[in-house]
């Protein structure tokens, strides 16, 4: 094999010091201009496209998708059943009469319209035969009116517009008839729970830390005692990434646990929605009981949930075989369990009475009036923006129901009028129950002769 000369093997732009050590030989290679250029132009090609700004473009399909999508699901079914009934009560009419209604709601006339509303609230029935309560018949028309507003008649209201005057007075007079009627008098409510009911839960251990239902009865528990939750939907939204209720504990002060609501049916958000305060409700932990603090079940709780918990559910299935450190699937909470929480409770506990998931939020603010919190703080924790939304959950107690009837029969004995001497220039002997009076003007000299149960108030002083 011919020997070659080093030289040729050297590439251009290389540069050798035949002097240096072979050791410490340096070489530098600059490669041509357009060589670069290529491999700059390969690895800007190999980054990955930034994402795009905007959305992909949508079709009218989906736009009508994402304004159905804000309507809350229970007010769908609820207008469907509405929107139902009529049908199944005009394709009914139509096999009986000669007259017939138009397939079509949406396409008649107000004064048309109106006419055949008021022979439908006059002749509507339950599958049963029996009327409506007066309050659902107005719901009903109401659910109608909704119909129309999201199928093309957005400016239609039956209860103001002067068009619908005659049904107006239709529907008043048949709601006039049937409370007369005694219809629906006794209106269902669900019915708070007494302080002898929720012992009772934990006296059967349908509540406590002892097992995987048992824990998961007391999560829901106090998710809707403390923050005052409604139904079914509220509970449902909870989610675990980004969750609305956070433990928070600061030096030297009481932890506690604190919901921030996201959406509810008193502030869905939205243009309406937009100058709403919204709901925080603070809950301190129970020091006086520690086996029935609400944060410390709530930690629990989250830490024997799995690591692969779905994000966006918060109530998980108990496991029938619990691990050490795992009592729940990684499968969310069925739809009817979670309607049904407080009512198999109650059911497993032999407690009676209407109780459903909405007793929770009944029970808060019940317990709150009852022991004499003003107003504007038990709207703050249920959520409410109107005095009368509140005061409805302003249930009475057996005990205090028990006392009215006591007064009324006269069981408790009455205060005896005690004489009081006052001695004053303005003012004469005076006679006084336990009711206040006013007696007399300071200064005065005031003697009393076997007297109780009385109260002064006393001013010193201008007024």
């Amino acid at each position: 094999m011919s020997e070659l000369s080093l030289d040729l093997l050297v590439p251009r732009g290389w540069e050798s010091d035949s002097e240096a050590e072979p050791e410490s030989e340096t070489c530098t290679y600059a490669p041509p201009h357009d060589i670069m250029e290529a491999f700059l132009v390969d690895v800007e090609s190999e980054k990955p496209a930034p994402p795009p700004r905007f959305a992909p473009p949508m079709s009218d399909n989906e736009v009508q998708q994402v304004k159905k999508a804000a309507v809350p699901k229970t007010t769908q079914r609820d207008t469907s059943w509405c929107i139902n009934l009529w049908k199944e009560w005009r394709d009914d009419r139509n096999s009986r009469s000669e007259e017939q209604i138009p397939s079509d709601i949406c396409v008649l006339s107000p004064h048309v319209l109106q006419r055949w509303l008021s022979r439908f609230v006059l002749e509507v029935r339950k599958k049963g035969g029996t009327e409506y309560h007066p309050d659902t018949l107005y719901h009903i028309v109401c659910g109608i009116m909704r119909f129309l507003r999201q199928n093309g008649k957005p400016e239609v209201d039956f209860l103001k517009e002067e068009a619908y005057a005659d049904f107006r007075s239709t529907l008043d007079a048949e709601m006039k008839r049937l409370k007369r009627a005694g219809v629906g008098s006794h209106k269902r409510q669900a019915e708070p729970l007494t302080q002898e009911e929720e012992e009772l839960l934990w006296e059967k251990r349908i509540l406590g830390d002892h097992s995987p239902q048992a824990l998961l009865n007391s999560v829901f528990f106090f998710n809707g005692v403390c923050f005052a939750l409604r139904s079914g939907d509220e509970h449902r939204r909870l989610r675990f990434k980004e969750c609305q209720i956070q433990v928070v504990e600061k030096p030297g002060e009481r932890a506690y646990l604190l919901y921030t609501e996201d959406s509810s049916k008193n502030n869905q958000g939205g243009l309406k929605g937009r100058k709403l305060k919204t709901k925080e409700v603070v809950h301190h932990e129970n020091t006086a009981t520690p086996s029935r603090c609400p944060v410390r079940l709530f930690r629990l709780y989250n830490s024997l949930c799995p690591k692969d918990r779905p994000e966006n559910a918060f109530y998980l299935q108990p496991l029938k075989k619990p691990k050490q450190d795992c009592w729940f699937a990684t499968k969310p909470l069925g739809h009817n369990p979670l309607d049904n929480m407080v009512k198999e409770m109650c059911k497993a506990a032999g407690i009676t009475g209407y109780k459903t998931n909405h007793s929770l939020r009944a029970t808060t603010a019940t317990r709150l009036f009852q022991a004499g919190v003003d107003e504007q703080l038990i709207m703050e924790r249920t959520g409410h923006r109107s005095l009368d939304g509140v005061r409805s959950y302003k249930r009475t107690s057996q005990e205090q129901r028990q006392a009215l009837s006591d007064i009324v029969n006269l069981s408790i004995p009455q205060p005896k009028k005690q004489k009081v001497a006052i001695m004053s220039p303005h003012t004469e002997l005076a006679t006084c129950s336990q009711s206040t009076q006013q007696m007399g003007i300071a200064p005065a000299q005031i003697s009393l002769q076997s007297c109780s149960n009385i109260t002064f108030n006393i001013t010193y002083g201008s007024v």
